[in-house]
Parts: C-alpha cells; structure tokens; sequence
C-alpha cells in the first residue's frame, strides 16, 4: 500500500510532502470590500494575515514564517514552490532576459506582489468573450517567501463583480 502511494505521488509534480495543506488555511481574511459585491475597475483590497511575518523579497534567509504576497487577478496562481518565471513562461521576450518578468511585466499579466495588507488593482479588464454588464472577477492572494517561490499550497479568493467598461 506504501508503494502505491509513493508511485502516486511521484507523478504529481509535488517535491515537498509539506506543500499538501490538508486543513482549511484560516490565517488570511477579506476587510473589503465584500464578497461579491460590485466594485470599480480599480479596486483596494484589504485583509488580515495571522501568524505570517512580512517581509520584502531578498531582506532575509527565506522560510515558510515570513515573506510577501502575491496577488492574481482572474487567474489560477503559480504552483507551491514556484517562482514568478512561471507567469513568463512561454514568453521568449521575457524568457531571454535576466530582469525579466519584472514589476511592470506582470502587472500588464494581472499579477502583482506587496508588503502591506492592502493594494489598489490598478484597473481589472473586462473578460474577454463576455456579453455580462456586471462581470464576475476573482482574486486570488498565495504568500510568497523572501526568495520569491510560492509558500505551501494555501491560497485566498474574493469574487467581486465589475460594470463591464464600454458597455
């Protein structure tokens, strides 16, 4: 039966048994705005992080105690254990060059990183193929250590809906 379980796993792309998250990761909660509620195209988001020490990418030795957040806007995030590369990937512009992706890269990706518990989206894009006037958007915050890969396998989603822009 162990064996099974080993052959298992090993074609499940994890590397760390403590990537798994078996319980619900309660640490983060959504101040605002409301779920579901409807909201401008540039939205604040806010919350509250438990038991996480924040801290800027390359400040300190990374660990799964402290680091940043990563914030995805209407798409799954990168893999526990990986880094940003993840959102360039594909892209042979980016892939060629050392400071890539950057800050500016992956906010034109709809990805974002901060230290602090809240952060202005800039503008959320009107989905494309939708006909809807008021849009459904989900956004997703994973930590992220000082080295910049993703910590475990926990993530936090807030649904909020959009006035479609031009319609």
């Amino acid at each position: 039966m162990a064996i099974v379980a080993v052959v298992a796993l090993a074609g499940c792309g994890l590397t760390d048994l403590n990537d798994l998250n078996f319980r619900v990761d309660g640490r983060l909660h959504f101040v605002s705005p409301e779920a579901r509620s409807t909201v401008k195209s540039s939205a604040t988001i806010t919350w509250t992080m438990d038991d996480f020490r924040i801290a800027a990418r390359g400040s300190e030795p990374p660990s799964r105690d402290a680091g940043h957040f990563a914030i995805f806007v209407d798409q799954p995030p990168i893999e526990p254990g990986h880094t940003m590369d993840d959102v360039a990937e594909g892209d042979l512009l980016c892939e060629g060059s050392s400071s890539c992706p950057d800050e500016t890269y992956l906010a034109n990706h709809d990805v974002y990183t901060t230290t602090n518990k809240s952060f202005e989206i800039p503008s959320i894009p009107n989905l494309p193929g939708s006909k809807e006037e008021l849009q459904p958007h989900t956004i997703t915050i994973v930590l992220m250590d000082t080295s910049g890969r993703r910590i475990g396998e926990s993530a936090w989603e807030l649904d909020v809906r959009i006035k479609k822009v031009g319609f």
